[in-house]
């Protein structure tokens, strides 16, 4: 089958995830979504000889993926951000001397700087 359609819950499928479903899909289907009232209408043609019903179960699966994917990182960020302070926190083995760092002892001081300013921030959201 060349083409098919689906109507879904708007509640359940956020626009920007069908959109990134949707591409990545480039080359095999081509995908319209419009809405009615409380649902997503979604429209695909299959390209060549691939069949639509099973691209946009695809599609639909997909979206739901990143859809449970983006909650999941919403739920862990202040716990990933913790997590990360506490590492950073306690420091790292030495590890040895950079030759760029002997040669060029500006690279050193910016690397200092740099790495003071990151573990700043990692407290901050800790």
């Amino acid at each position: 089958m060349r083409r098919a359609s689906a109507s879904v819950p708007r509640g359940l499928y956020r626009r920007e995830h069908l959109a990134a479903a949707a591409a990545r899909l480039d080359g095999r289907a081509s995908a319209r979504l419009g809405a009615d009232g409380r649902r997503w209408r979604l429209e695909l043609e299959a390209e060549g000889r691939g069949d639509a019903e099973a691209l946009l179960g695809e599609l639909l699966n997909e979206a739901l993926l990143l859809g449970l994917r983006a909650a999941r990182l919403r739920e862990a960020g202040p716990l990933a951000a913790a997590v990360a302070g506490r590492l950073l926190e306690s420091g790292f083995p030495a590890a040895p001397a950079d030759p760029l760092e002997q040669m060029e002892p500006q690279v050193r001081e910016d690397r200092a700087r740099e790495t003071e300013e990151l573990l700043a921030k990692a407290r901050r959201r800790a």
